[in-house]
C-alpha cells in the first residue's frame, strides 16, 4: 500500500506537473523522449519546487526552505516491481547533479532494472549514469543515483556488476559503496598473537 503522504503529493505533482513551454524546451534539449520514459519514470514535469536542504524538497514553502522556488524537472522514482511509485524526485534545470527527493525514500531511478537478475544475463553490466537526466536521455535504461547513502546500501543487493560512464565515475560509485562501512571501525586486538593468522 502506498503511504497516504506520498499519494497526496502525488496528486499535487499531477495538478501542477501540465506540459510546459520550460517542459517541451527542457526534453528536446537533453533529447529525452517523452513517450519512451512514461513507462519507467512515472509522470514528470517541470515545476517550481523549494530545495529544504538534506536532499530534500517540497512544492510549497517551508520554515527551513529558501523563500525562492527552483524551477526543476520532477519525474517519480519506481519500486523494483517497475509500476509503485516510491518517491518523487527533482533536480534543478541547470544543475543536474544536484539530485533531490521528496521523502527521502529513492536510493536510485531504475530500481526494477538494477535489481533484475535478467539484466545481467551472459554476464552484461547495469549501466549506472551520472544523473537522472543522462538517465532519461537514455529512454531509462540502467540506473542513476538519487540518494548516494541509501544507493550504497543498495549496492550490496545488485546481483550483478555495475557499468560505470568513465574513470572517474567509477571513482565516485566506489567512494559511495565503500561509505557503507567506517572503515575506522576496523581494527587489530591488542595482545593478540599475530603470528597466528
Amino acid at each position: 500500500m502506498i503511504d497516504p503522504l506520498l499519494l497526496e503529493a502525488r496528486a499535487a505533482f499531477y495538478d501542477r506537473a501540465w506540459p510546459s513551454r520550460e517542459y517541451v524546451d527542457y526534453v528536446r534539449s537533453n533529447s529525452i523522449g517523452p513517450e519512451l520514459i512514461a513507462g519507467y519514470a512515472g509522470a514528470t514535469g517541470v515545476l517550481p519546487v523549494y530545495d529544504c536542504g538534506a536532499g530534500r524538497f517540497d512544492f510549497d514553502p517551508h520554515l527551513h526552505a529558501p523563500a525562492d522556488p527552483i524551477d526543476c524537472f520532477v519525474c517519480e522514482a519506481l519500486d523494483a516491481d517497475g509500476e509503485t511509485s516510491i518517491d518523487l524526485v527533482a533536480w534543478p534545470l541547470d544543475h543536474p547533479h544536484h539530485v533531490l527527493s521528496m521523502f527521502g525514500r529513492a536510493p536510485i531511478l531504475g530500481m526494477w532494472e538494477a535489481l533484475n537478475p535478467a539484466t545481467y544475463y551472459m554476464g552484461k553490466s547495469l549501466a549506472m549514469h551520472r544523473t537522472p537526466v543522462d538517465w532519461l536521455s537514455a529512454g531509462c535504461s540502467g540506473a542513476a543515483i538519487v540518494n548516494p547513502q541509501l544507493a550504497a546500501y543498495l549496492f550490496l543487493k545488485i546481483p550483478g556488476d555495475i557499468a560505470a560512464r568513465d574513470q572517474a565515475h567509477a571513482r565516485d560509485l566506489l567512494r559511495i559503496a565503500r561509505s557503507v562501512v567506517n572503515e575506522r571501525r576496523f581494527r587489530v586486538a591488542v595482545g593478540t598473537n599475530q603470528a597466528a593468522a
